[in-house]
């Protein structure tokens, strides 16, 4: 058997060894970019949560873009072209669902990044007044007067506004 022979025996099985390669390669790409991100990221002032969310967006473009390479090399694009328009309607019905979770957790990046408040500090917002305890992506925690923590949405306290208080030292509070 000769070589040209065996070409032609291989000639249909070739976009199924080239999107096995395709995959075998975005796996150790993908795996050293995100772990050059993670390097990276972890030598910024950014919150943990955004570092997480920055890592996860770009891992996830990359993939996309290694099943859309598949597909291309299959000849699937007339098979998932009604499947890839019909997501579409349903990645709106999902934006739409999740919009407060999104514009709280992009309050959030911006509370983080801008440093207006840190924990300790006494800030009044909507009807609350308090020292902050805790803020993370999506939400900030505020303990009252009277002890209570109330759980606030980050998109809230960006679009009502705030006050700033002096942080409280301890010789005030004695």
């Amino acid at each position: 058997m000769e070589i040209a022979d065996m070409l032609d025996l291989a000639q249909p099985y070739m976009a199924y060894l080239k999107a096995i390669l395709i995959l075998i390669v975005a796996f150790i790409v993908i795996g050293f970019i995100r772990r050059s991100i993670r390097r990276y990221l972890s030598n910024t002032i950014l919150p943990l949560d955004t570092q997480n969310l920055l890592r996860r967006t770009v891992v996830y473009i990359l993939w996309f873009i290694v099943i859309m390479s598949i597909t291309a090399e299959l000849n699937l694009e007339n098979i998932l072209m009604p499947i890839i328009g019909a997501s579409v309607f349903i990645g709106a019905a999902v934006a739409l669902a999740v919009k407060n979770i999104l514009a709280d957790a992009l309050a959030g990046i911006f509370l983080l990044l801008d440093k207006h408040f840190n924990i300790g500090d006494q800030i009044e917002t909507m009807k609350y007044k308090g020292e902050i305890i805790d803020v993370t992506l999506r939400k900030t925690r505020v303990k009252i007067d009277d002890g209570t923590i109330v759980v606030l949405p980050n998109g809230k306290i960006d679009s009502s506004g705030w006050m700033l208080h002096t942080k409280m030292t301890e010789t005030e509070g004695n």
